[in-house]
């Protein structure tokens, strides 16, 4: 698949984004997290979070895209 944005790699995950929706890969281009998100703050995984926005709301998720507050 062919996106419109990519980010570096953090903690072996990388931002992806197409047609102003955002998830996240691995390393060997699976979509790990689907494109379901708005901006995404924080680009990269810190402590295996992750800061993203879904219908207005800002939130952490963990590395398979759940959420934890």
């Amino acid at each position: 698949m062919k996106y419109d944005c990519a980010r570096p790699f953090s903690e072996g995950l990388a931002n992806v984004g197409l047609n102003g929706k955002f998830g996240f890969i691995d390393k060997e281009g699976n979509e790990v997290i689907p494109l379901r998100f708005g901006i995404v703050t924080i680009p990269d995984f810190r402590n295996g979070k992750g800061r993203v926005e879904l219908n207005g709301e800002e939130f952490y998720i963990d590395k398979n895209g759940n959420r934890v507050d």
